[in-house]
């Protein structure tokens, strides 16, 4: 029995720069060192299922830099995994009985995924997120509209479309009414630039708040590159006090006199000639602070979502198809597996046919086809025709006599006189197994899915499944493994990908 196995499986997560780095203090360089420690720490938490332990470390980090939206993302990637705690992976299970409220962890998830996409308005992970928030709370038209956000951003982004695509027939099923949004959070969704930007200019103008208040919104502009700085053509300005007159044009931009272009434009000048001073770090705790404010509303908003679910009796189905395949194997596992007859001798299953046609051999193989769960989102059985046509398309030699040899594929609806049973399985396979396969006849298991991404279950994308598929088949044919990276029988699978997952 040979395994097929992935190499560099995880996907890690990158060390964020939290600031503006125009020079670099030694205490920071301690903090950031001792950030990039507890990510790390974190993410490993984050992929054995120990989500609890790893939001733990997460509110840490925020606590040093608030303003991160790299951490809030994470946080919002565990705290939405916690609703799904599933059993069939080998990690460390927090809560097996169920007994989480789906609606508030889903809301707490919401919540931190709205924080990230406050501070990065670009966020592909915080968009998904907030449209995986919605759906869960089966306000399908809002999730659209963040889905939809994502892909002007990223418009290849596969994992955006499955869950569109997903989405909308959800949406042709279950027409839900939107529960009604505040005004306040209308008129945010209506600004690229942070809302509170905005806001802090015309306190700042009016003297409210304070010069490095102010200066906070700045940087957080340039640092979030809506105003972009090449940090070479720097001047600076010996004194530290702000010009009077460059209030009057805060005032007028805050009241919608000046657009958002001739403000930006007029501030990026000011910068580069020196005349505002950009420090190394910027004031995070204003952001902190403003945060916490749109937050709340935005968690008002989803309260009373929650209201309009339990009052209308709303069904939901959930966008994440992986959650629907896990609970179909609890349900039926044994209609799946085949792995109980993976030690069954070669006796048990068919010999394959062998044959000359003008002169070539054709080795005929009678293959049993498993059907793949119903509802299943993803088309195998078709790819399957795929895998088939690879070998069908490969050249072989007869080692005796050194003719041509093809082979051929006919699927069989009887266990008995087939060569191969081919089937596909959520169980765990063993740490980094993808597949199992006998030499020469016997069963072909390929894993439709695992935890490597983000430590809950996610289905593998069709094309990672195939090239699994095919690799194991080839095992079946009576192949062994190769040493050469480029062909389909080396053992290692370099990467795989992921229908679902946001850190895909």
């Amino acid at each position: 029995m040979h395994n097929y196995i992935v190499k560099n499986f995880t996907k890690s997560l990158a060390v964020f720069s939290f600031i503006i780095i125009f020079l670099a203090s030694p205490a920071f360089s301690e903090e950031t060192n001792n950030a990039t420690e507890l990510i790390n720490e974190a993410e490993q938490y984050l992929l054995k299922g120990e989500y609890k332990k790893s939001i733990i470390i997460y509110d840490n980090i925020l606590e040093i830099f608030p303003a991160d939206s790299k951490i809030y993302e994470m946080k919002g990637i565990a705290l939405s995994n916690i609703r799904l705690q599933s059993t069939l992976g080998s990690q460390e299970i927090e809560n097996p009985s169920g007994t989480y409220d789906i609606l508030y962890t889903n809301k707490l998830s919401t919540i931190e995924f709205y924080k990230a996409l406050e501070i990065n308005p670009t966020s592909v992970i915080a968009l998904n997120g907030l449209g995986i928030g919605f759906g869960n709370f089966g306000e399908y038209d809002e999730a659209k509209k963040y889905f939809a956000r994502a892909l002007e951003i990223e418009p290849d982004n596969f994992v955006t479309k499955n869950y569109l695509v997903h989405l909308e027939k959800t949406i042709k099923k279950y027409p839900t009414k939107s529960t009604e949004k505040s005004s306040y959070l209308l008129n945010l969704e209506k600004n690229e630039i942070p809302y509170w930007i905005k806001t802090n200019a015309g306190w700042w103008a009016s003297d409210k708040i304070s010069d490095a208040d102010f200066i906070a919104g700045i940087q957080y502009l340039i640092k979030n590159e809506i105003i972009m700085l090449d940090s070479k053509t720097i001047e600076k300005n010996s004194s530290n006090i702000i010009p009077a007159w460059i209030k009057n044009n805060a005032k007028w931009w805050s009241a919608g006199i000046i657009s958002d272009e001739n403000f930006l434009n007029g501030i990026k000048y000011l910068v580069i000639s020196g005349i505002i001073n950009v420090d190394v770090q910027e004031n995070s705790e204003i952001i902190k602070k403003e945060l916490e404010r749109t937050a709340w509303n935005f968690e008002r908003y989803l309260e009373k979502i929650k209201r309009d679910v339990k009052n209308e009796n709303r069904y939901i189905e959930y966008p994440n198809p992986s959650d629907g395949v896990i609970i179909k194997y609890w349900k039926e596992p044994h209609k799946w597996n085949l792995g109980g007859y993976l030690n069954r001798s070669q006796d048990f299953f068919e010999s394959a046919k062998m044959y000359l046609v003008d002169d070539v051999y054709v080795v005929e193989y009678k293959i049993f086809v498993n059907d793949q769960p119903h509802g299943l989102p993803l088309d195998h059985t078709g790819t399957l025709q795929n895998s088939f046509k690879f070998w069908e398309d490969s050249e072989f030699t007869h080692n005796n006599d050194g003719k041509k040899v093809i082979i051929k594929f006919v699927v069989t609806n009887s266990k008995a006189d087939a060569s191969a049973w081919v089937t596909w399985v959520v169980r765990d396979l063993g740490e980094d197994v993808l597949g199992h396969a006998n030499i020469g006849r016997g069963v072909v298991e390929v894993a439709l899915g695992d935890y490597g991404c983000d430590g809950s279950f996610q289905l593998f994308t069709v094309d990672t499944v195939q090239t699994i598929m095919t690799h194991e088949l080839g095992h079946s044919l009576g192949l062994r493994h190769s040493d050469n990276p480029d062909n389909i029988m080396y053992p290692i699978i370099e990467e795989v990908n992921y229908s679902y997952c946001l850190l895909n």
